[in-house]
This record gives C-alpha cells, sequence and structure tokens, in this order.
C-alpha cells in the first residue's frame, strides 16, 4: 500500500486517539498525565503560547504544578538525546501554563447524577475537573483547611509557590464544583453516608500516613512531610544544627534543601539506593552538592543514640512484595553522623480506616484494587492516585484521576467500553466533550531515534538553560528556577524533532520519483495511490519518522 502519515491530531483529545495519529514519540508514550507534548512545542514554536496552554488543559488542569516538580521521565527518553541535547519539555510546559488562560472548555448539560470525591490533590482534582465537564455535579471533600493536596501544603516554595497551586486550584472550582475543607470522611462525616448521598464515590486521598523505620530511637524520628508541612507554615530556625535525614526521595531531598535554607549548619542525606540508581531528579542530585548537603550513598540507618545517626554500608537491598527492606550489609562498614534532628523519610502509607467495614480488595501493600473503569471490588466506589498505585508522581497521579473520570462516567452511563473523548465546538463559542464510540483498539507505534532515517534535517542547536533566581540571599525560600522568558522558549520549543507526527516539510513529496504525492492545507497526501512504486523515498526523507509503508504480498515474496 502507499505511504501512510501520521499526523498531530487537530482537536483537542482527551482519551483515545484516532486513526490520524498511529506513530507518536517516546516523550509522549512515557508522559504519566497524557500531555500532548508535540501540539504544545508547536504552538509555543509558532509564538502561541495561550494555544499551548488550553492544549494542556484538555488533558491536566495542573500543567503549572507538573511544569515544576514533575520528575519528567518525557525529557529521560527524548530522542533529541542520541542526536545531541533532549528537550527541556517540563520548562516549555510551565511556560505554557503560566500563560494566560484563554481556555473555552464548558461542561455538558446537567446529567443529573452526583458525584463525592475524597481528596484534594491532583489526583482528586483532576477527576472532579473532568467529571463536572461530563456535566456531572461534583462535591470534593478534603480533610485539611486548604485545596490542593501534597502539592500545597508539603511541596516548599522554592520549587513550587503556593500562588501557582491555588490559581489552577481555582481554574477547576470555577467549573462550579462544590468543596468542602476541614471535613475529614470517617470522623465528621461517615462514608456510609457519602455514598447514600451520591450516585458514585471516588477515593482519592494518597498516602497519607507516613512510614517511621522500625530502628532504636525511632522516637526522635521527625516525619518528614510534618517537617515540611510545618516548614511551610512557619520558617523555624534550625541555626548552626545538624540535621540528617533518612531517606533519597524527592520528599527526602525537599526535606534537605527545606533544611539548609533555615540555616542548619550541616545537612546530610543517608539512603539505601547506590550513588547511580538515586530516585530524585539529577538536578535536584547536582543542586544538593551545590549546597553543600552530605549525600551517603548504599547506607541504611541503624538506630539513632543522642545526637549521633548510626548507619551501615549496603552491599544489596530489595523490597518484598509486602514493602519489607530486605538487606545484605558490607561488614564492618558503620558511620555515625551527629544529629541534632533526624528526618525520616522512608515513605508513605494509604490511610484507609474510614473503608473499614467494605469488602475491598487490596494489595499487599494496602492500596485499593480497582478494574479497568477505576472501580473497587465494592460497587460504586472507585479509587485514583496513590491509594491504588502506591506512592507515585504528581504526573501520574492527574493521569489516574482522568482515567477515573472517565470510568465513572461509563458505569453511571452504562457504558460497557471507554469511548473516544474529544472537545468540540458546540455553537455558542465555547467547547464541550463528546463521547463517541471508540474505533478498534490500535497501538500506537512509538518512534525511536534509529528509525528516523532523515535526522540532519533538523539543525543541531543547544539545549535552552533556565533562568534562575538572584535573590536566594534575601528571600532563601524564592523560587529558584524562574523557567524561559518568550524568546527561549521560542527557541527550545523550536528543537523538538516532532517523532512520529508529520510536520509537513514537503521531503516527502520533491523525493517521489514518480509524483503520486501531493500537498494541500492538511499537509501530504498521496494523490495517486495506484501509481505508488513503494520504492519508500518519501520514508527515507522524511525527517520525523511519520510515514508507514506496507509493502505488497508481491514485494515481500
Amino acid at each position: 500500500m502507499p505511504p501512510r502519515y501520521s499526523k498531530e491530531l487537530k482537536e483537542l483529545v482527551v482519551s483515545g486517539f484516532q486513526k490520524r495519529q498511529n506513530r507518536t514519540s517516546p516523550c509522549e508514550a512515557h508522559c504519566p498525565a497524557g500531555n500532548r507534548i508535540q501540539a504544545v512545542e508547536t504552538l509555543i514554536k509558532d509564538g502561541k503560547p495561550e494555544e499551548a496552554h488550553a492544549v494542556l488543559l484538555s488533558r491536566n488542569p495542573f500543567s503549572g504544578v507538573t511544569g515544576r516538580v514533575c520528575t519528567h521521565p518525557c525529557e529521560m527518553h527524548c530522542n533529541r538525546r542520541k542526536y545531541d541535547e533532549g528537550i527541556s519539555i517540563r520548562a516549555l510546559e510551565r511556560f505554557a501554563a503560566d500563560a494566560p488562560v484563554i481556555s473555552r472548555l464548558a461542561p455538558l448539560a446537567d446529567t443529573g447524577k452526583k458525584v463525592a470525591v475524597i481528596g484534594s490533590g491532583p489526583a482528586g482534582m483532576t477527576c472532579a475537573y473532568f467529571l463536572r465537564l461530563m456535566g456531572h455535579a461534583v462535591t470534593v471533600f478534603e480533610a485539611s483547611a486548604v485545596l490542593g493536596g501534597v502539592p500545597r501544603v508539603s511541596v516548599p516554595d522554592f520549587r513550587l509557590p503556593k500562588n501557582v497551586v491555588d490559581r489552577e486550584v481555582g481554574n477547576v472550582l470555577s467549573l462550579n464544583i462544590a468543596a468542602h475543607t476541614n471535613v475529614k470522611v470517617g470522623r465528621d462525616v461517615a462514608l456510609a453516608s457519602i455514598m447514600d448521598a451520591y450516585d458514585a464515590t471516588v477515593v482519592a486521598v494518597g498516602n497519607q500516613k507516613e512510614r517511621l523505620l522500625n530502628i532504636p530511637g525511632r522516637e526522635a524520628l521527625v516525619p518528614a512531610v510534618s517537617f515540611l508541612g510545618a516548614s511551610n507554615l512557619s520558617r523555624q530556625s534550625l541555626s548552626g544544627k545538624n540535621v540528617v535525614v533518612l531517606g533519597g526521595g524527592g520528599v527526602a531531598f525537599d526535606c534537605a534543601f527545606t533544611a539548609r535554607r533555615l540555616g542548619a549548619g550541616s545537612v546530610s542525606l543517608v539512603f539505601p539506593e547506590a550513588a547511580d540508581a538515586i530516585k530524585a531528579p539529577q538536578e535536584e542530585v547536582e543542586q544538593a552538592r551545590d549546597e553543600n548537603i552530605n549525600l551517603y550513598a548504599s547506607y541504611l540507618a541503624g538506630g539513632v543514640e543522642g545526637n549521633t545517626v548510626r548507619a551501615s554500608g549496603l552491599s544489596s537491598f530489595r523490597f518484598s512484595e509486602s514493602g519489607e527492606l530486605i538487606a545484605e550489609f558490607r561488614e564492618g562498614d558503620v558511620i555515625s553522623l551527629p544529629a541534632d534532628m533526624v528526618i525520616c523519610a522512608s515513605g508513605l502509607m494509604p490511610e484507609t480506616d474510614f473503608l473499614e467495614g467494605l469488602s475491598l480488595q487490596k494489595t499487599p501493600r494496602g492500596c485499593l484494587v480497582v478494574d479497568d473503569f477505576q472501580e473497587s471490588s465494592v460497587p460504586g466506589l472507585f479509587a485514583a492516585g496513590d491509594i491504588v498505585t502506591g506512592p507515585a508522581t504528581v504526573a501520574s497521579a492527574i493521569g489516574s484521576g482522568r482515567k477515573a473520570a472517565i470510568g465513572v462516567h461509563c458505569r453511571l452511563e452504562g457504558l460497557t467500553e471507554f469511548p473516544e473523548v474529544v472537545f468540540k465546538e458546540n455553537g455558542s463559542g465555547t467547547l464541550s466533550l463528546v463521547m463517541e464510540k471508540k474505533a478498534l483498539a490500535q497501538e500506537q507505534h512509538v518512534v525511536q531515534f534509529e528509525e528516523i532515517e532523515n535526522p540532519t534535517y533538523h539543525e543541531h542547536a543547544p539545549r535552552q538553560q533556565t533562568n534562575k533566581s538572584d535573590r536566594a540571599h534575601l528571600l532563601p525560600f524564592e523560587e529558584i528556577d524562574l523557567g524561559f522568558n518568550a524568546e527561549q522558549a521560542q527557541a527550545e520549543a523550536s528543537r523538538c524533532i516532532h517523532c512520529g507526527h508529520c510536520i509537513d516539510c514537503g521531503t516527502c513529496v520533491e523525493r517521489c520519483p514518480n509524483y503520486i504525492l501531493d500537498r494541500n492545507e492538511d499537509g501530504p497526501f498521496v494523490r495517486y495511490p495506484e501509481e505508488c512504486w513503494h520504492c519508500a523515498c518519501c520514508r527515507i526523507g522524511c525527517p520525523t519518522g511519520s510515514i508507514t509503508i506496507e509493502f505488497p504480498i508481491t514485494m515481500l515474496v
């Protein structure tokens, strides 16, 4: 058959994809939030950040948050890394998210169905956002005094300013979503009462219970998330004190950076992972070294004695199915660290006391088991976020919340399979969701760099560096990374190779020896399919790997 093009989707697609786009890039395939990265970068390159923001909002209502704190697995898989330097995708997302909101997304007509969402973190609020856009009445119940979950309560200002979270939570609430703060389900209201009053209930409480290491002196350990929450409310000085943080994930690094800003004399991180397997992003590891934070890789704390932490060297470790650490130690390798404060960042567990009495199926680690529609073993009770996946990223919580919203809608409307969900003009100048029966499932092919036959079409260009605050000596908790300005953002977005998506460069048309290809307002197309020689000149010349050719059986034989 003649060449088939994979082209960028023109509509704001929430879920599923059309035959128009049968190939995609590693960055999009590895985005837990499901962002349409290439469409965003095209619009930024063209000087349309507001439209790029609208594309983000069609899948992710918290792109200002993820544009700052996401661990960006997309960048780790960017094909451009094999050409020169990977694209700064997270910074481009942040640039678009900070542009004014011009989204014209409007809810569908009321369905008469009511849904309760328990928890206002990224998973819960994303679920509420899409449920409301689908026309359902939504009420959010939040145990704390503010909405936004961990990004609002625990992430330090130097990484994520509070006004960013408040802005995006406000955008969600503007859809006419009700929210009750300081209401803890199981204490202030019974779960059974909520389930009786609503047509569906979504549990999105995340992992709230902090796990403390079971070591001698554990009563001296300060829980990490509690420390961060208290530090966000009051800047209690740690001037001159020695602080030891047990753990090597993002929360542990946030604790270390916070302690440094509170004046700690020395800050040390002790964690079981090897130096080349640290869970935190590389830029945070580099920041820790820049801020003279001591990193003790492959060590496990064995106890706290007075003002000293004792830790033993590890040769290997693993976790059992239930989450128990199984370690092998290096004989004779023991260190002692001075510690006026020991912060424990050894993970979180789901707090599900309010679910007692229900016959819920759980994993060995206490997470809820759900089906493809995110519904638990109790009909009408759904779940999203960390309580399903275990501790994960903000981006994955957003993806989980969106999927749960579609799952709830399917159950309420009696649908047996996920529909295609797309925003379309509704005749009143706004965009509303349209849900159509999904076509036969087709897996997108993820284009690897080696499949792009003409990469030299793209000019080599250095990765743009984001701007940094120079006022740390005055305001230690001011946001460190200030992102791109417009010129930098356009230059960085222009570096995208657009793997698997046609960019209408015309190279295929120029190289076709039989002149069967042509171009119109939608880009290249096959004008004379019967005349195709299957020579693959178009495929060889394509700079994005967006062309598929299936050779006739006679040629294969």
